[in-house]
């Protein structure tokens, strides 16, 4: 897939690894990005400086109202990245848990469930599409620390393998991108392990959506995890 003159969606494009996903996307010709996020005014402080190509849209992927504008407005989108999360570190045992574990599904896997549905009709009546869900190596393994995100995330990875085939009939690609942490503010009190710097991800998710990749690995972390610990799904019928 040629990202060339594509038009995008990018959702969480506010800050971080969505910043970098929208300026990555220009420097590869897309014709447009639908850059979405919470706040138009955070949005403007990222983008001040870009070209027309780039078009800002407040978005809130937990407001099923939100999401059907966002389609009405954006129905030409060719790719749709769903890259908005949450990350609240919040263990299991707290009693604060349940509520924090319903907002990260909310945000991580529910929002990402309303998104693809409502811009199935968008991608299905184009050629060469796909949807792109921003994952996690949480999405995997359990990071003790991090259980109710953990969750969500691996919910989502369900998700994003259940649905590839009957999108592939469709003519709709779904890919999964994998990584560890990331330099951004989601992450900042990480100080222990590894970050990759979010213009790398960036840089390495394109490259899989252009090569087709199911699965991204974009960085070392992520790809020697999954390199000791293949990725089985197993389908019952």
């Amino acid at each position: 897939m040629i990202l060339k003159d594509k038009t995008v969606l990018v959702t969480g494009a506010d800050g971080g690894l969505g910043t970098a996903l929208v300026q990555e996307l220009i420097s590869r010709n897309v014709k447009k990005v639908y850059a979405t996020g919470l706040k138009l005014q955070n949005l403007k402080n990222q983008f001040h400086n870009y070209d027309n190509r780039v078009e800002l849209l407040e978005l809130d992927v937990t407001s099923t109202d939100s999401i059907q504008a966002a389609a009405l407005n954006c129905n030409d989108t060719e790719i749709l990245i769903n890259n908005a999360g949450i990350e609240l570190k919040i263990p299991f045992l707290k009693e604060e848990a349940a509520k924090t574990a319903l907002f990260e599904m909310k945000v991580n896997y529910i929002g990402v469930i309303e998104m693809i549905n409502n811009f199935i009709p968008h991608l299905q009546k184009n050629k060469d599409t796909c949807i792109v869900n921003i994952l996690s190596i949480g999405s995997l393994t359990v990071i003790k620390r991090l259980g109710t995100y953990c969750a969500s995330k691996t919910a989502a990875h369900i998700l994003t393998e259940t649905i590839r085939e009957e999108l592939e009939a469709l003519g709709i690609k779904v890919i999964g991108a994998y990584m560890g942490y990331v330099n951004t503010q989601m992450t900042k009190e990480e100080t222990k392990s590894h970050k990759s710097e979010p213009e790398e991800i960036a840089y390495e998710i394109c490259n899989g959506i252009e090569n087709e990749e199911e699965r991204i690995f974009p960085d070392a972390t992520t790809l020697n995890f999954v390199k000791k610990n293949p990725i089985k799904t197993v389908f019952f019928d």
